[in-house]
């Protein structure tokens, strides 16, 4: 069967319609532009990768919130629809991406084609955060040079949490345990936040010879690196959300805005404290800068600098979830119109297209056409960004939005909304409308990859 009933008197949210929150698209939009820039020039703020943190907890609040909607609508969560939305969504982009890379690669750049077939392998069986983890360069440069997706391993991430989120929702909807899991969930995401701050990377000790070590061993000894934490803070702001009625108790309207505004900033300047530039700048004129941008865990190593990646990520996620909950509980909330900008709102509903294919457009851009040696460091960011961006548009409308339509086809509501004129109309009347109309939180989707899943709002970061 593919779709299991529920039990007698099971956990209801008391939390209204998620229905469609612009400033969600436009955090996504923000993020992708951040991913794009980083990767241009990496100097220019390594903590930028705190973005994914903010996807993770996006991917796993929508998610929960639209899965616990699901069964309260409907009194069941359809397994198949859920999986069949997920696969539609995410493989036709990634696989394309994957052979589009086989293919440059095989023409012109047949050196790197043994790591890529290794990559690829992990990639579509959405394993590739344990192959080739998060913080490899410290343990293998050489490999890490030679690596070509390697934004595929918050996909990979993503992957497996919804692997397992609809059943364990499922599960603990039925057994009435949402406020349990996520007790439970949040004291293993500060678990490892402590076990990050404290120079631990992950469950495993690191092999005394990485570069020939088991390369499950190593990935397992890096898993930290990839922070399956945040998304656990994602699912238990779901259950806090449902936990609160609507309207909102008058306490939570007058604060919650405010407390959000603050983790809006904290997450932000979070994401600037290891900036190469501020780093360079404090040392010329002399001011002690404590926050590394780039290093190695060890707290011994570290001495009297600061990593940020020992304590940046949990920072980050947890600054962000305050702000998340005021943009979906208020709606009229400042910053939420101001994300709500129309082209943010588009360029986030294409992140995920941009995070896929980006490394394509840039290593054809700089290593096949000559542009590290054309590109200085002013123009690189905004050209490079440009063109990805551009170059992603065919993927966008031939794929993606196609991708959509079929996505319609599992619908896990009845209505779904029109962007263009903000009513709810029929799923079978959005199926013979043109693309960009529809969107994918009324469909049921949370947020996929990234920048990651930055990965999207249509699919959990992204």
């Amino acid at each position: 069967m593919t779709t299991v009933g529920a039990t007698s008197s099971p956990y209801v949210s008391e939390a209204p319609r998620l229905g469609f929150v612009g400033g969600f698209d436009g955090v996504r939009g923000i993020g992708i532009l951040m991913v794009l820039s980083n990767h241009a020039y990496s100097a220019l703020s390594p903590s930028f990768a705190g973005i994914i943190d903010v996807f993770f907890v996006m991917s796993a609040f929508l998610i929960t919130t639209l899965l616990l909607q699901e069964h309260r609508d409907q009194n069941t969560i359809s397994m198949r629809k859920f999986y069949s939305r997920r696969a539609i969504r995410l493989l036709p982009s990634a696989y394309l991406c994957i052979a589009a890379w086989l293919v440059v690669t095989i023409l012109f750049a047949r050196d790197r084609l043994s790591t890529l077939l290794a990559e690829s392998a992990a990639a579509v069986t959405y394993l590739y955060e344990i192959f080739f983890p998060v913080g490899l360069g410290q343990l293998d440069p050489k490999l890490v040079e030679h690596l070509s997706i390697d934004q595929f391993w918050s996909l990979a991430v993503e992957e497996q949490f919804y692997l397992l989120i609809a059943v364990t929702v499922l599960v603990c909807i039925r057994k009435r345990w949402m406020v349990q899991l996520a007790v439970g969930l949040a004291a293993v995401a500060t678990f490892i936040g402590v076990q990050r701050y404290m120079g631990i990377a992950g469950p495993v000790p690191i092999p005394s010879d990485p570069a020939h070590a088991n390369p499950v061993v190593r990935g397992l000894s890096l898993l930290w690196l990839s922070r399956p934490d945040s998304l656990m803070w994602g699912v238990g702001l779901a259950v806090l959300n449902s936990k609160l009625p609507e309207p909102l108790p008058a306490v939570w309207r007058r604060w919650l805005p405010r407390v959000g505004l603050v983790g809006l900033v904290v997450s932000g300047v979070s994401m600037l404290l290891a900036s190469g530039f501020l780093y360079d700048l404090a040392n010329k004129v002399g001011v002690p800068y404590p926050f590394v941008p780039i290093g190695p865990l060890s707290m011994e190593q570290a001495g009297d600098r600061i990593y940020w990646i020992n304590f940046g990520h949990t920072l980050t996620a947890l600054a962000f979830a305050p702000a998340m909950l005021a943009m979906a509980r208020v709606k009229e909330w400042w910053p939420n119109r101001a994300l709500s900008w129309k082209p943010l709102r588009f360029l986030g509903r294409m992140s995920y297209t941009v995070y896929v294919w980006h490394t394509l457009v840039y290593f054809i851009v700089l290593d096949l056409l000559g542009g590290n040696e054309r590109l200085g460091e002013k123009w690189r960011v905004p050209i490079l960004a440009a063109i990805a961006i551009v170059a992603c548009l065919p993927v966008y409308y031939g794929v993606e939005q196609r991708m959509l339509r079929v996505k319609l086809r599992y619908a896990a509501e009845k209505e779904v909304l029109d962007l263009n004129t903000g009513k709810m109309i029929p799923v079978e009347q959005a199926r013979v409308m043109h693309r960009g109309m529809v969107s994918a939180e009324a469909v049921g989707d949370g947020l996929d990859g990234g920048p990651a899943d930055i990965a999207p709002h249509d699919e959990g970061t992204r």
